[in-house]
């Protein structure tokens, strides 16, 4: 008994040796990036959930510490004070903040097309039965109201034939149309199908009304990417690892789970979301930058007079940290 108890606790002990040896630690020489986004569930930030599941941050030498910032404003906000460094968020109010002299740059592409759909209540089924009615957009400056005023013009509205009401994020504004608060909403997805399989009508996507546009892009802290390029870098090579990864059929089943998983959906809906994003090229290629769509988005902010003058897309990107991290 007593050469038994002997043989176990040395084997005990070179058991918890090794586990030691072999327990992972902390890259010290990884750098540290604060990021944000508008939210952590909207299936807009599939490139982030893929480099998430495959750690292909820690790879490329980042720890990535992940915020959702509320609203792209916010996100906007807190990268220009420094508590963010990267962020991924709506361009035109990145592009805002640049004209009031902010030391923001683009860095890569993120959403290429505008991923909205106008759904109505289910007593709408066409656009003029939303006459009279309340609409539910995220902010009297966002992009949710901007595709809206397109589409319903285009589709004999006037401005004056609907009242809105301003929501925030896509959820907030799903629940207003759950509720019966609203006539309709302007939802990302996969709120959208859930709610259209509810029985809740499909007036429209954007991208069907404005094919050429920069939704959502990758920008940066200009002081702090300078002083930190390596971190930058390291942020795009695992971001457009994850993108190849998105686009590529082999994985298709891999980005359908991801999706369950990070929008909390079934895989019914997720499959949908998977077709949609990749008939309509939502996500950016290889996190490229799209100087057409940002044009678009420029055009836009002067059109409505937002911007008194517009800046050259050169003046918003910096494309030499994207460069560095797709050379061969």
């Amino acid at each position: 008994m007593f050469v038994h108890t002997q043989i176990s606790r040395r084997w005990i002990a070179a058991a918890c040796a090794l586990a030691a040896i072999f327990v992972p630690v902390a890259d010290a020489s990884a750098a540290e990036v604060q990021f944000g986004t508008t939210g952590k569930s909207d299936s807009t930030s599939i490139v982030t959930y893929i480099a998430m599941e495959r750690k292909l941050f820690e790879a490329n030498g980042v720890q990535l510490n992940w915020f959702a910032a509320g609203s792209a404003a916010k996100a906007v906000q807190q990268t220009l004070a420094g508590s963010l460094d990267i962020s991924i968020a709506a361009t035109d109010q990145f592009i805002r903040a640049v004209g009031q002299g902010a030391p923001l740059s683009i860095v890569a592409g993120a959403v290429t097309a505008a991923p909205f759909r106008v759904v109505g209540a289910k007593d709408v089924r066409t656009w003029g039965d939303l006459k009279g009615k309340t609409i539910s957009v995220g902010g009297p400056s966002d992009q949710t109201l901007f595709f809206f005023r397109i589409m319903a013009r285009k589709n004999g509205l006037a401005d004056k034939d609907y009242d809105l009401v301003y929501a925030g994020t896509t959820p907030a504004r799903f629940a207003q149309l759950m509720t019966g608060a609203v006539g309709a909403a302007v939802l990302t997805n996969p709120n959208d199908l859930v709610a259209m399989d509810a029985g809740y009508s499909d007036l429209g996507a954007a991208p069907d009304y404005v094919p050429v546009w920069a939704q959502n892009n990758v920008f940066v802290n200009s002081v702090w990417a300078k002083k930190n390029p390596d971190a930058v870098t390291g942020f795009l090579k695992a971001f457009v690892a994850a993108s190849a990864i998105f686009y590529d059929p082999a994985h298709r089943d891999e980005v359908v789970s991801i999706l369950m998983k990070y929008n909390n959906s079934d895989k019914a809906t997720s499959e949908r979301v998977y077709t949609f994003y990749q008939d309509k090229k939502i996500i950016a290629p290889g996190a490229g930058l799209s100087e057409a769509g940002l044009q678009a988005v420029v055009d836009s902010l002067v059109a409505s007079k937002e911007l008194a003058s517009a800046p050259t897309v050169a003046s918003l990107i910096d494309a030499s940290f994207l460069a560095a991290a797709t050379k061969k």
